[in-house]
């Protein structure tokens, strides 16, 4: 099931080959829509500006709904069945998975009536036996160096056991050949290995593996980032739901269900973690302490997490770490033109990692310069917040 919360619509789907329409304020229903062929769908999912909704089947097929629900167009770019797809939080791209491990990205243009979908970049075997579940993270970045090639970060998972993170560099509008220059995404349509997935990329496209976790001793059957694009939840048929930092480290290990985990989601101040097994239980995770006595996940709370909770508002994105999503404390400039946290660049480097960690492309020196300017905007923000009794580290 997934809801459009901008159009107060439930999208529920079956192997039947249909998808429900539902009014949230009522409970009512709205309509049935039919995949085509009738196929088993085994995905739905709305664009967060409520213009589309997408469904998946068994065959590969997947159909374009507007956002009057109606049937727009079938493609087919999978030869097996479509088990997971996920828009980019500004509803510009559309990411499809398959059982073959396959991703297709889509740019979406609007009106979405008159677009024409094509993928514009591919990525063969990014998990081996099927991918299963990915999802966006809210944080878009942009290439310091060219300030028009847009940085998404996305997560995957699969029967592999593996959690992967995801780069998808993206240039938006028409530029000339001199213009459009770009280290991130080619002019001309290549193909690169990263890892054991093939990636084929376009002038418009590119991606890159940045981050492979062994997250599970099964099946990784969903992850998600929270609301805040700080953390990583992930579930699987070995019956855990894990907490992880973008790093990779697993924080948290939540075992209560006595069997498989197949679906789990995140509200959107990042508060509650549900998780629904085949033990017939959906458990209600609180991160807060508010709904019970003992928090289950209360010491994660970060300095950004509170931050975002208490004000009602995101920081400012030249604020936040690429590589962990928190708010900066000691800032530093490498030489790929990114700043990030100190503690999480030296992190990434203690790993022997030589390339950056935005980019994937090699460096060629490693040190870091002091961010002083931003270091001191950061302290502005945040006395002008009174965030002055917050045990910030400055």
């Amino acid at each position: 099931m997934k809801a459009n919360l901008k159009g107060g619509v439930l999208a529920s789907s079956s192997v039947d080959g249909s998808i429900i329409l539902w009014n949230i304020n009522d409970g009512e229903k709205i309509t049935s829509l039919n995949q085509e062929a009738g196929e088993a769908i085994r995905a739905c999912v709305f664009s967060p500006d409520g213009s589309s909704l997408v469904s998946s089947d068994d065959s590969g097929a997947i159909c374009i709904w507007g956002q009057n629900h109606n049937f727009v167009s079938s493609i087919r770019f999978h030869e097996e069945a479509v088990h997971t797809m996920a828009f980019s939080p500004d509803s510009y791209v559309l990411l499809t998975g398959c059982n073959l491990g396959n991703l297709r990205f889509f740019a979406v243009e609007q009106p979405i009536e008159s677009h024409k979908f094509s993928p514009f970049c591919s990525v063969d075997n990014s998990h081996d036996l099927g991918v299963l579940s990915a999802d966006f993270c809210k944080i878009i970045q942009n290439d310091p160096s060219d300030k028009r090639t847009a940085i998404y970060t996305l997560v995957t998972c699969g029967t592999d056991h593996y959690i992967k993170m995801w780069r998808l560099f993206v240039i938006r509008g028409e530029y000339s050949d001199d213009e459009r220059r770009t280290k991130l995404v080619p002019q001309t349509q290549q193909e690169h290995v990263s890892g054991t997935s093939t990636i084929y990329c376009t002038e418009r496209m590119n991606a890159e593996c940045v981050l492979t976790v062994n997250s599970h001793g099964s099946s990784v059957t969903c992850v998600r980032f929270n609301g805040s694009g700080t953390l990583l939840i992930s579930c699987s048929l070995d019956r855990m739901v894990k907490i992880w930092d973008l790093q990779g480290n697993c924080l948290k290990t939540l075992s209560e269900h006595s069997r498989y985990v197949n679906c789990m989601t995140v509200n959107a101040n990042s508060t509650i973690i549900a998780s629904g097994s085949n033990d017939r239980r959906v458990i209600v995770w609180d991160l807060t302490g508010d709904m019970t006595v003992n928090s289950h996940l209360s010491e994660m709370r970060s300095l950004l997490f509170r931050l975002v909770a208490d004000s009602g508002s995101d920081l400012p994105l030249e604020f936040i770490c690429p590589i962990t999503h928190e708010l900066m404390r000691n800032p530093v400039v490498l030489e790929d033109g990114f700043t990030y946290e100190a503690s999480a660049i030296e992190d990434w480097l203690r790993m022997g990692k030589r390339t950056s960690p935005m980019t994937n492309l090699e460096l060629d020196s490693v040190e870091t310069i002091p961010n002083s300017l931003l270091k001191s905007n950061i302290d502005k923000y945040l006395k002008s917040l009174d965030y002055d009794s917050l045990d910030t580290g400055f």
